[in-house]
C-alpha cells in the first residue's frame, strides 16, 4: 500500500529465472513504479515476499535488494539513477562506494581505474572519468548507469524504461546489453511501456493492470 492507504501492489506474482528476460507490459501508471521501488528497497510490503535464490530479501530496508543480488535501472536516471553534478568514474561506482574507501576516504586513482575499465568496456564517450556526468549525451548517461548495475555482477537486473528518450542507435546498443546480461546467466525483469522493445527482447511477456498480473 501506499503512504495514503491506497493498494499500490495487488497479489501480484511471478518469476525470473537465470538466463530469461520477463517483459513486463501495460499501459503507464498500473503498478510499474511502485514495482521499481519494491525491488530498489524504496517501498516495503505489507504481505507477500520477495526472493532470491529462495532467500527471502527484507523489504524497505536501504540496500536490502542490492545485497541480495538485485540491480535495478530506474525509469528516470536524473530522478534516481545518476548525480549530474558528480563526475562519469564517481557515477560509476555510487552503489559501491564502501570498495573504495579507506578510513571514510575515497581511494580516487582505484575509482578512476575502474571507471577507466567500464568506459572502455561500455563504450561510454566521454572526454575522461572526472568528467561532469551531466556533460555526456543521454545515450552515454544511460551507458553509465546499465554499466554500474552490471559492473556489480547482478543476480537479477530490473530494467525500467531503459531506452526512453534514447536516440535509435543507444536503443539498439542498451537492447543488445539486456540480451547479452540473459546469456551471462542473469535473470533480467524488463518493465517497459514499449511493445515492440519488449516482443523484441523478452522471453516471457507479463501483463500488469492495476497492481496485478493479469495474464
Amino acid at each position: 500500500r501506499g503512504a495514503d492507504g491506497g493498494v499500490l501492489l495487488d497479489r501480484l506474482s511471478l518469476q525470473v529465472f537465470p538466463g530469461e528476460i520477463v517483459g513486463v507490459a501495460g499501459v503507464e501508471g498500473n503498478g510499474q513504479q511502485p514495482l521499481s521501488m519494491l525491488l530498489s528497497s524504496l517501498l516495503p510490503l505489507d504481505a507477500g515476499t520477495v526472493t532470491v535464490d529462495g532467500v527471502p530479501v527484507r523489504s524497505g530496508t536501504a540496500g536490502a535488494m542490492m545485497k541480495a543480488g538485485i540491480a535495478v535501472i530506474p525509469a528516470d536516471r536524473h530522478d534516481s539513477g545518476c548525480i549530474t553534478e558528480l563526475s562519469v568514474a564517481e557515477n560509476l561506482v555510487l552503489t559501491s562506494m564502501d570498495r573504495y574507501t579507506t578510513r571514510g576516504v575515497l581511494q580516487r586513482e582505484e575509482i578512476a581505474a575502474r571507471a577507466r575499465g567500464l568506459i572502455e568496456e561500455f563504450a561510454i564517450h566521454t572526454p575522461g572519468p572526472d568528467t561532469p556526468l551531466g556533460q555526456l549525451s543521454g545515450g552515454n548517461q544511460q551507458r553509465v548507469v546499465l554499466a554500474r548495475a552490471l559492473s556489480v555482477k547482478p543476480k537479477v537486473l530490473v530494467a525500467v524504461q531503459p531506452t526512453r528518450g534514447l536516440d535509435v542507435g543507444a536503443v539498439e546498443y542498451i537492447g543488445e546489453r539486456l540480451l547479452q546480461a540473459a546469456a551471462d546467466g542473469i535473470g533480467v525483469l524488463l518493465v517497459s511501456t514499449d511493445l515492440g522493445e519488449i516482443a523484441a527482447l523478452a522471453d516471457r511477456i507479463v501483463v500488469l493492470f492495476r497492481g496485478s498480473i493479469i495474464g
